[in-house]
């Protein structure tokens, strides 16, 4: 029985991967345990440790790490915190793996104590391409110290591998965050609105907004929440709306939420939990913001897409995606054409997602149980 320790550090990255603690803890060859740590502790940002616990998984450990500020600073002292942390869990722990997502402080630190500790650490979502955020070099780095790697697709693959990885290390396995969409239960838009605690119009196209700051514009960050915000509120549109992750900057585009989020027809959340969260994007007419949701998750939904400003550009994408700037018109242009060009919305139905087939848990977890734990794994070395 191989125990394999999960590190989580917000909500987005936990509902990618959720559907992975799920095959994992099921699997008769693994145990699974949870390292918790950021934004999940934080009351501000909906304290989703609590769901994770709802979830049925074993937490050994909190570790606090988020700092309460706006500034760049803020985040790497909180990565600095974390990286001490969980040195202290994995020596109680001693876990066989580290398994860990992405591109965030959590990444880094669980990758930099596993190369230190000689614990291998899989790594889920590296060789992704995005331009303009510090977490395309922070997701690279991962790659670099990682000992497995479980792509979302064959680009990523390709890109590790001229990285200079190993080839065996390499596995392409689709995005774990489609099994998540195909797995939850379905529900209409009035049992969404019970118990989320707002009514939304049958008759009118629902807009989901999830937009995040850019760690190289942080200074422009309540500017760029406040075209977008201004853009649903012109078009009047039923408007979903989820709070930012928390990041350097996040408070400023807060701070433009809240200017705006006693108008009727917006309805902002701090956390949505995950089954009324899938089905608010089962539900919804398009999707607008920056989130990778549009990129990864929503194709699979046949769901359009509005990607505002930088985030997200470059990376693999289906046809689903509107790339626009942050333009009050353009915004307004591309919603209505999500929305109501009947001629797109078919167009959109027809695309194909790049990023799997929704099999990805299942995969990563028998990898997991009988990939040899030895010196070739352990040893890495480079290929050109």
């Amino acid at each position: 029985m191989r125990t394999v320790l999960g590190v989580t550090g917000i909500r987005s990255e936990y509902d990618i991967m959720s559907s992975v603690f799920h095959a994992i803890k099921e699997h008769p060859e693994l145990s699974l345990q949870l390292a918790v740590t950021g934004a999940h502790l934080s009351d501000a940002y909906g304290r989703t440790v609590d769901d994770i616990r709802n979830d049925g998984f074993e937490i050994v450990d909190e570790i606090e790490s988020l700092i309460n500020g706006d500034q760049a600073a803020a985040r790497v002292k909180g990565l600095g915190i974390q990286l001490q942390g969980l040195v202290q869990t994995v020596s109680r722990v001693r876990p066989d793996w580290l398994l860990v997502l992405g591109d965030r402080e959590e990444s880094i630190a669980t990758a930099l104590v596993g190369a230190y500790m000689n614990i291998p650490v899989a790594h889920v979502a590296g060789g992704d391409r995005v331009v303009g955020n510090v977490d395309d070099q922070v997701r690279h780095a991962v790659t670099k110290l990682a000992h497995l790697h479980f792509t979302t697709n064959r680009e990523s693959s390709e890109r590790i591998l001229r990285l200079g990885e190993q080839e065996f290390r390499v596995f392409n396995v689709g995005n774990p965050g489609l099994d998540r969409l195909l797995q939850v239960p379905d529900l209409d838009i009035g049992t969404i609105g019970d118990r989320l605690g707002f009514s939304v119009p049958v008759d009118k196209p629902i807009v989901m907004v999830i937009q995040h700051v850019i760690s190289t514009e942080i200074d422009d960050a309540y500017r760029q929440m406040r075209v977008t915000l201004e853009a649903v509120a012109e078009l009047g549109l039923p408007t979903i709306l989820s709070y930012p992750n928390s990041d350097a900057g996040g408070q400023q585009m807060i701070r433009a939420i809240r200017e705006f989020e006693h108008l009727p027809e917006i309805h902002a959340f701090k956390n949505i939990p995950r089954l009324e969260f899938v089905n608010l994007m089962r539900r919804s007419s398009c999707l607008l913001g920056n989130s990778s949701a549009g990129i990864l998750e929503a194709p699979l939904l046949k769901l359009p897409v509005i990607n505002v400003g930088n985030r997200q550009k470059g990376r693999l994408h289906a046809e689903n995606v509107q790339f626009v700037s942050h333009d009050k018109s353009q915004i307004k242009r591309a919603v209505t054409k999500a929305c109501f060009d009947l001629d797109y919305r078919a167009y959109v139905g027809n695309c194909a997602n790049p990023y799997g087939n929704g099999r990805s848990s299942s995969l990563i977890a028998d990898t997991l149980a009988h990939t040899p734990i030895d010196e070739k794994l352990l040893i890495k070395d480079i290929t050109y």
